[in-house]
């Protein structure tokens, strides 16, 4: 996903505030359709947003304060889909984890992921903190979040996506054939070799099938 980080001033039109729904509101809300994921929450503050803006003509608000409040409510819609990106990002982490990746470029991509996981959680940890903090509606919180979407983004590309993942899974799925068919024959031999001493009568080329078949 190409993610277009917005840095742009508050608008005070409503051209301009569509500058940032188009460019940017709906680019996540494509993103999270493709997902299947669409938060209810984000299309109850994308109602919220349109329906300041309806208040210019059937109350005759001021245009600016009716598009700084739906500008509010489309930035909240945001921080939805960041937060299910995150979800997203852990998931991926764990599937990670659950892979032997300490052979894919000599080390280093287990060192970044981790160096990469616990930045993601730190940043998450600091936006959910200023969201709880009294003030306008600037939302701090928000760029904070679209820094934790970048980062999310980039688990997914570098390392979620990596080439030499497909190589590291066939080389985890043969180690463990090769520690079953170890335990197997560890037990087999075990089991051999005592009747081999307790009972030895018992040891012929059929008892013998038998022990290597169970």
């Amino acid at each position: 996903m190409s993610f277009p980080e917005w840095r742009g001033e508050t608008p005070t039109t409503i051209a301009k505030l569509f500058v940032f729904y188009h460019e940017y509101v709906k680019v996540l809300y494509a993103y999270v359709q493709t997902e299947n994921a669409l938060p209810q929450e984000m299309l109850f503050e994308i109602n919220a947003a349109f329906d300041h803006l309806s208040r210019i003509w059937i109350y005759k608000e001021e245009e600016s304060a009716a598009v700084s409040k739906a500008y509010s409510h489309l930035k909240r819609s945001c921080l939805d889909v960041f937060k299910l990106r995150v979800k997203q990002a852990r998931s991926q982490y764990d599937e990670l984890l659950a892979i032997d990746t300490s052979g894919i470029d000599n080390g280093k991509f287990d060192q970044q992921l981790h160096k990469l996981w616990a930045e993601i959680k730190t940043k998450a940890t600091t936006a959910r903190r200023e969201e709880g903090k009294p003030g306008d509606d600037a939302l701090h919180a928000f760029d904070i979040w679209q820094d934790v979407m970048v980062l999310c983004i980039k688990l997914q590309t570098q390392f979620f996506g990596h080439l030499r993942l497909p190589w590291a899974k066939r080389n985890a799925s043969r180690i463990i054939w090769r520690d079953r068919f170890t335990r197997w024959a560890e037990s087999s031999a075990l089991t051999l070799t005592i009747y081999w001493f307790v009972r030895p009568e018992q040891v012929n080329p059929s008892f013998v099938l038998m022990v290597v078949i169970l």
